[in-house]
């Protein structure tokens, strides 16, 4: 009985524990429980952007449907300073409705009677500065490489709607190179609900409006989307850079994509072209357009290697009705003052191709060289036997360039030596038949050098697409340059020389008489920052003064002048309208 009682009473005590614990965990449950329904129709944008996408859609799906996956872009858009969705001036409506009434003006002289029309439009462009510097960066915080602007895709189309613009066609630019150019890789950006993932398979992020009647003539203008694989290291702009708060300031501008990078400017001529597209759009009276005919504005994916612009055209953005008489584009230009304008007539940017060589030996210990056939070797042979393809194989009068920027070969360890090595690099040349030869020479170089070392070209490829030199059209030249020069700084073009830098805007200047601008946006540079700010060192000018708007383009400090916004806009303004009445009275070239 006694020892019965005290088996009883030792049991007790954890008995009682393990039932308490138990009715806390109960307790603690349905307390969870409770909260999770009360919060799951709560999500915030903020959990949507920073959790894993999927899971907070599905999530916010499944508990109301006031809850979108592209809330958070909602919230983004929110934070842009939008002009009014009729904000032209009557000044500007004026000024355009005189300009085409007005049929004794001779548009290839813009200077005669146009100044009012430059002036309003000047004035126009200006006053969207904020909006134009709050778009620049949202699409700057989220670069997408070439066949994979989905998000830079939408965002466009979400600024266009607001804009009031709702008739816009999309998928284009696919890639018809899934295996070469991975459209998928790195694509985890929600669509929004209204763009579903059908609609885009495949790819094809480009996006085309028609503003106007709908009906010859037609102007076409065109901005480039992708960014670059870079990983960027950018200083903050002079608004963003005091050290208060300065990694909230950061998140807030720089690219929210680590390795990706707008540094080619592709964000802000998509953004010069959005502002160009507001001011076009806004000059209707009675729900009819002031201007004849239709301006096209593309907006183009996969520039960087991808030919985006060919595959649009291939799928008839040149040939659909009405079908553009000329096209237009810029490029913003590191190397040349901010808001100067550089032109030329003839070859613009250069013609360009990029090529991968696999010499193949045979392998073995590193002590043992004589009984391998050295492919490294091999390919220093080749690497210095192409520095002739230039200086001996080319007409000194034409230029070219082949550089090698690729060496790949073994597998890690110091002593053994490879059985295969691999080349890459880029040609370019001023003309595309010399493009070619280039290539040609290439190949028998590497073929016969990899031979004399004992060792095999087993493969040489190249881009799916060349990109063929982009030329500006000759007769085109007296009415682009004149226009260019009223819009530029200074009042004058500034006359430069051929780059060997390559564009894709060659395709579609193939098709169509085109111009091609650089846009200076070099304003800054560290020397004139430093000398500028009495005691302050370049460093210092870089962290808490202007930033350097004159590095690179491609350089992972590149940095945008965003004072040269607006003067983008203008171009593009001036370009369209200016056009379509040189268009309309007749001109052909």
């Amino acid at each position: 009985m006694n020892s019965s009682r005290r088996n009883v009473q030792r049991l007790r005590g954890p008995t009682m524990m393990m039932l308490v614990l138990f009715g806390l965990v109960l307790t603690l449950f349905a307390s969870a429980t409770a909260s999770s329904k009360t919060s799951e129709s709560s999500t915030s944008t903020s959990e949507c952007r920073t959790n894993n996408k999927e899971e907070c859609t599905s999530s916010s799906s499944s508990s109301s449907s006031n809850v979108q996956p592209s809330d958070w872009l909602e919230d983004e858009m929110e934070q842009i300073p939008w002009p009014p969705s009729s904000s032209s001036s009557d000044a500007l409506l004026n000024a355009v409705q005189s300009f085409f009434e007005n049929t004794n003006s001779n548009p290839n002289d813009p200077s005669s009677n146009q100044d009012d029309l430059q002036s309003v439009i000047h004035q126009q462009s200006t006053s969207l500065h904020p909006t134009l510097v709050s778009i620049r960066r949202l699409l700057h915080r989220y670069p997408e490489l070439m066949f994979q602007e989905r998000l830079t895709s939408q965002i466009v189309q979400r600024v266009l709607k607001e804009m009031g613009i709702e008739e816009f066609s999309v998928g284009w630019g696919k890639n018809i190179y899934s295996k070469y150019y991975d459209r998928n890789e790195g694509g985890d950006v929600e669509l929004t609900n209204d763009i579903t993932t059908e609609e885009y398979d495949g790819g094809g992020f480009g996006i085309v409006v028609d503003i106007g009647s709908g009906e010859t003539p037609c102007v076409l203008l065109r901005a480039d989307m992708d960014a670059l694989p870079i990983v960027e290291r950018t200083p903050l702009p002079p608004d963003l850079a005091e050290e208060q708060q300065r990694q909230q300031r950061a998140h807030q501008f720089h690219s929210h994509h680590h390795g990706k990078m707008h540094a080619c400017g592709h964000d802000a001529h998509m953004t010069m072209l959005l502002g160009a597209t507001h001011i076009l759009h806004s000059l209707q009276q009675n729900n009819k357009y002031l201007f004849p005919g239709t301006i096209r504005i593309i907006f183009q994916p996969a520039e960087e290697g991808g030919a985006g612009a060919k595959r649009m055209s291939e799928e008839g953005v040149l040939v659909q009705h009405p079908k553009p008489s000329y096209a237009f584009a810029m490029h913003v230009w590191p190397t040349l003052p901010s808001g100067t304008i550089g032109f030329r007539s003839g070859p613009m940017l250069g013609a360009a191709d990029m090529f991968t060589l696999t010499i193949e030996g045979v392998g073995g210990h590193a002590a043992f060289p004589h009984l391998v056939s050295d492919p490294i070797v091999a390919s220093s042979a080749i690497i210095l036997n192409l520095q002739t393809l230039v200086s001996r194989g080319m007409n000194p009068l034409e230029s070219g360039v082949v550089s090698v920027t690729q060496v790949e070969a073994g597998d890690g360890a110091f002593n053994v030596i490879p059985a295969k090595a691999v080349m890459r690099g880029t040609i370019r040349a001023l003309s595309d038949q010399s493009l070619l030869e280039l290539r040609e020479g290439l190949v028998s170089i590497a073929t016969h050098t990899a031979l004399a070392h004992g060792c095999k070209l087993s493969l040489s490829s190249f881009s799916k697409d060349h990109y063929p030199v982009t030329m500006n059209n000759d007769m085109l030249f007296p009415f682009a340059s004149k226009v260019a020069g009223l819009v530029s700084e200074g009042g004058e073009v500034t006359n430069v020389d051929p780059t060997m830098g390559a564009e894709d805007f060659a395709f579609l200047a193939q098709g169509v008489p085109s111009a091609f601008f650089f846009l200076g946006q070099g304003g800054n540079n560290e020397e004139d920052i430093a000398k500028e700010d009495e005691g302050c060192t370049v460093d210092s000018c870089k962290s808490g003064g202007r930033v350097p708007t004159n590095l690179g383009l491609h350089h992972p400090e590149f940095n945008l002048d965003e004072s040269v916004l607006g003067r983008g806009v203008e171009l593009f303004v001036n370009l369209a309208l200016r056009a379509l009445k040189d268009l309309n009275e007749g001109s052909t070239l």
